[in-house]
């Protein structure tokens, strides 16, 4: 494909099925494979990756990596919670919902607003 993959169901699932089966246990390879691909290479690493980590599990995924996740007020601790309470759950009844500082969360995206909205005004000027 000349510009990558597109979102197109029949380009994105081959693409991901192949990554996924040709590096099954070496996650990084697999995501980095399908990124080189280009294309909509948000979309088909998100995928690639639920599938390896569904198959290696939080040990496949590399510590450099989640070392560097930064997603206030979520953390990597928050997400390591939230996976053994679906374990939980899928096992027995419902042990409700997972908290979080909402206040935090709110404070998030509106920063994050603010950073699109700058942006979007921004490219309205020269030289766009």
């Amino acid at each position: 494909m000349r510009k990558g993959i597109t979102g197109y169901i029949y380009h994105t699932v081959p693409a991901v099925l192949y990554c996924w089966l040709r590096y099954p246990g070496d996650f990084r390879r697999a995501v980095e494979e399908i990124i080189d691909l280009s294309g909509d290479s948000d979309t088909t690493a998100a995928l690639v990756g639920a599938l390896v980590g569904a198959t290696s599990g939080i040990g496949g995924i590399p510590a450099d990596w989640l070392d560097r996740i930064v997603e206030w007020p979520r953390s990597v601790g928050w997400m390591k919670r939230i996976a053994k309470r679906l374990a939980a759950h899928s096992e027995s009844n419902s042990p409700g919902p997972q908290g979080i500082f909402w206040p935090g969360l709110a404070l998030r995206n509106l920063v994050f607003l603010a950073v699109v909205l700058v942006h979007g005004f921004r490219r309205l000027l020269p030289p766009y």
